[in-house]
């Protein structure tokens, strides 16, 4: 939402630079051309889409607000960010808005006498131009709202987004930095840095931390990476000092190279993408909506994001003073599996398909998923055990996560994912 005021902006300024030109090129354009072209209409038409376009903005952000709400209450509230950030709504609410500027702009321009002898043409000229854009817009517009909102729209945004910051993350698994190990133990003259702030942390600039740790000969452990809660006893990293420690300010240069926020962004952060998932998939086993389909689809759709992880060679060190731990597959199907098993422990077609999911996974990338996959089948297990009544379904359960158990697993550190 916040590119909006700069295209409202930029058709206000286009309607300044309209009467500007009007006022440069009048005495060329023949003084009979503007009777011909019935030029004498633009009033008549920037009065319409004056009155039009405010009220055609007015609704479409209703309309924006009723489906971010639909998503929030049918899918997750953390997925309405991504709804905001839809291109094709904006550019309509901004179409809108600043066509009502530029008519509005135009009329007083009109009015105060700037468009005569001939400057009414350009008026008129680019006039057309903005209805031919509103046009394109709405059409857009329209064509969107068949599923803007929806749970399929939701979850092919939650998907989409997660897929593209897990393969960057790929491509960059330690943000351009050395690895580290998260269960290395921290050395006694190490220094914690703390946030001035409790929050997530959303976004580490490591350029700038390699600027600073180099002016500062500083080594730095970053002990939280995007996605992770930044606290009083939860330091952003521990720095190593090689010759003085640095002072209250150099520390707060060092901590503003992260981002912290109130709430977790998916940009750097693709386990979060799981979260969503997840919570669209237990909101839709809730008794008070009970649709297991929207679940399994959920299931489906991580499976298609999941087998894009492939373990790569370590890439080359940009940031050589700065050691960023990578991302651990288990944290991904601990946090997209259990959900899921408790919520739909009861429902034998969502285990069958949680554990052949984890069977894709465990069977097509042993090296990552092995060992998480196991344990979530187990626990899956045991919920699935727990709560399905017929024996005959709990002996198919039990077959799939066999299956799961016999996957060939060679299992490597998280550090070297």
């Amino acid at each position: 939402m916040s590119q909006i005021w700069v295209k409202v902006s930029v058709y206000s300024l286009l309607a300044v630079f309209t009467a500007l030109a009007a006022i440069w090129l009048r005495a060329f354009i023949p003084s009979n051309l503007e009777a011909e072209l019935g030029a004498d209409a633009v009033e008549t038409v920037l009065s319409i889409l004056a009155t039009s376009m405010l009220t055609v903005a007015t609704f479409s952000l209703g309309i924006m607000a009723n489906a971010i709400s639909g998503a929030a209450d049918g899918a997750t509230p953390r997925a309405t960010a991504l709804l905001l950030e839809d291109g094709v709504s904006q550019n309509a609410l901004a179409t809108f808005l600043g066509a009502f500027s530029f008519s509005l702009v135009g009329i007083i321009a009109l009015q105060i006498g700037i468009y005569e002898q001939g400057g009414r043409i350009i008026l008129l000229a680019v006039t057309i131009g903005v209805i031919i854009l509103i046009y394109v817009a709405f059409i857009r517009w329209v064509n969107l709202l068949r599923s803007f909102g929806r749970i399929p729209d939701t979850l092919n945004r939650i998907e989409k987004s997660a897929e593209t910051a897990l393969r960057h993350r790929l491509d960059h698994p330690f943000l351009d930095c050395h690895p580290l190990d998260p269960s290395d133990d921290v050395d006694s003259d190490m220094i914690p840095l703390h946030a001035g702030q409790v929050g997530f942390v959303q976004h580490i600039d490591t350029a700038e931390l390699q600027k600073c740790a180099e002016a500062l000969d500083l080594e730095i452990r970053v002990a939280r990476i995007p996605g992770q809660f930044a606290s009083a006893s939860r330091p952003l990293a521990y720095i190593q000092a090689k010759a003085a420690e640095p002072d209250k300010e150099a520390r707060r240069k060092l901590s503003a190279c992260f981002s912290l926020g109130a709430e977790r962004t998916i940009k750097q952060d693709p386990q979060f993408g799981m979260i969503m998932l997840s919570e669209t998939a237990a909101r839709a086993l809730s008794s008070g909506i009970n649709d297991p389909g929207t679940a399994i689809d959920v299931l489906r759709r991580a499976l298609r994001l999941l087998l894009c992880w492939e373990n790569r060679p370590t890439p080359n060190v940009v940031h050589d003073r700065i050691w960023v731990p990578g991302l651990k597959p288990e944290g991904f199907l601990r946090d997209l599996i259990r959900p899921i098993a408790r919520d739909g422990a009861a429902m034998v077609e969502v285990h069958h398909v949680l554990q052949s999911v984890l069977h894709d996974l465990a069977q097509s990338r042993p090296d990552v998923f092995g060992n998480a996959a196991q344990a979530q089948s187990r626990e899956a297990l045991e919920r699935a055990e727990a709560h399905l009544t017929l024996q005959s379904e709990k002996d198919e359960i039990r077959a799939i996560a066999r299956k799961v158990m016999r996957s060939e697993v060679e299992y490597k550190a998280p550090a070297t994912l």
